[in-house]
């Protein structure tokens, strides 16, 4: 009995098997092919703006102006070259923990300096997550519809002011 053949759903089964597989190996060589252009492409990018990537380690200091952009702080660099800063740490509050003690920085050619390893280092010593703001007490109804008919005020003569300048612009230029 196994040298029967196999029915026409057997064969089909396992057509459909080889062309899954294939399926499988060719969206895998696709995935690897992309990644080769995106990089390929990135370096064209870069060469076509005369920029070059800088490579940096743990103890290579930054300014504290490209060090809110590390993915460790939160941040972010995007392929296209764009830079996201970390929705946390601003550079006053880098600023601040040197100042305080909190954080290691070098000053170097007349600008303050942190290093990926002093950053780790900060943060595993439990450096804050925000930067302190007072307290506010939350704001009345009559408070916050006080401030609305403020701004409607201001806005209306604002307008005001601009329209009565147009019309100054032109009756001078009718005369």
């Amino acid at each position: 009995m196994d040298d029967e053949e196999p029915d026409d759903l057997e064969l089909s089964r396992r057509m459909l098997a080889d062309l899954e597989e294939l399926n499988a190996d060719f969206q895998a060589g696709m995935s690897r092919l992309l990644t080769k252009f995106h990089a390929a492409e990135d370096g064209l990018k870069v060469e076509a703006m005369g920029m070059t990537p800088r490579t940096f380690g743990d103890d290579t200091p930054l300014k504290l102006k490209d060090a809110i952009y590390l993915p460790i702080l939160g941040g972010e660099v995007l392929r296209n070259g764009a830079r996201i800063a970390s929705p946390t740490f601003k550079v006053s509050s880098l600023d601040g923990a040197i100042k305080a003690g909190h954080l290691e920085g070098k000053i170097i050619r007349g600008k303050m300096t942190v290093t990926v390893k002093a950053l780790r280092d900060w943060l595993e010593r439990g450096a804050p997550s925000s930067t302190s703001t007072p307290e506010r007490p939350p704001q009345t109804s009559a408070v916050r519809e006080n401030r609305n008919q403020e701004r409607k005020i201001a806005s209306k003569e604002n307008a005001i002011s601009m329209l009565d300048d147009l019309l100054g612009k032109a009756r001078e230029k009718k005369k």
